[in-house]
């Protein structure tokens, strides 16, 4: 897709991919080893996410190593479960469909070539970029990058599942849109900075591309 296109920004574990599952036991794992306490449930996992992991991380004593670690092990645990984590329901053929007319970005704390091997696996083709861990720890920052690139865009959509995005993407000047299938809910997307809540995936093209969601359809 030309980069003449609009740009389109999502986040990839928790609203293409259904993963918390493995994430959480990727991080509490390597906290426990680690030292860092207050991170042993899911519900601890969900806490961290609240804001920027890293920062939640490196605020409860992780330093460096511990929070490449976390990289490291968190992106072999999605590796190795690549054939078992399931995508949502219909988002695979969405990315296609707004690939079409957008320039879609997956932006994600994960490693670039994990994410890349998961749309690949979905067959999914028409994603143009991934801005992962290798772009670094702050999305807003990713997002401010990619939205320099697309200057005069009336709206710059960046489509999250977690209260941490919602926030980041407000930072970074971006629109959030948050999904009722995300790993915090919708009320605290919403509390957080979401411009609105996509209930379904198919109602996601409704919000971001609403000219298209008729097609797709047809």
């Amino acid at each position: 897709m030309s980069s003449l296109a609009p740009l389109l920004m999502l986040d990839h574990d928790g609203v293409v991919v259904d993963s918390f599952d493995v994430y959480s036991a990727a991080l509490i794992e390597v906290c426990r080893r680690s030292g860092i306490r207050g991170v042993a449930t899911p519900d601890d996992v969900l806490g961290l996410l609240e804001g920027n992991v890293f920062e939640s991380l490196r605020a409860l004593g992780a330093d460096d190593a511990v929070v490449r670690e976390i990289v490291l092990r968190g992106a072999r645990a999605l590796r190795n479960a690549l054939p078992w984590v399931k995508p949502f329901p219909l988002m695979p053929q969405i990315l296609d469909e707004l690939g079409d007319t957008h320039h879609v970005v997956i932006v994600s704390a994960c490693d670039e070539d994990v994410v890349w091997a998961y749309l690949h696996r979905f067959k999914v083709t028409r994603v143009a970029e991934v801005a992962g861990i290798g772009a670094g720890e702050r999305k807003v920052d990713k997002i401010t990058s990619l939205m320099r690139r697309f200057p005069g865009q009336e709206t710059h959509w960046f489509v999250g599942g977690t209260a941490g995005d919602m926030r980041e993407a407000r930072l970074a000047g971006a629109t959030p849109c948050g999904v009722a299938w995300g790993w915090h809910a919708p009320e605290l997307l919403l509390e957080t900075g979401a411009a609105t809540i996509a209930q379904t995936p198919a109602a996601l093209l409704e919000v971001v591309a609403p000219e298209q969601a008729q097609d797709f359809w047809d």
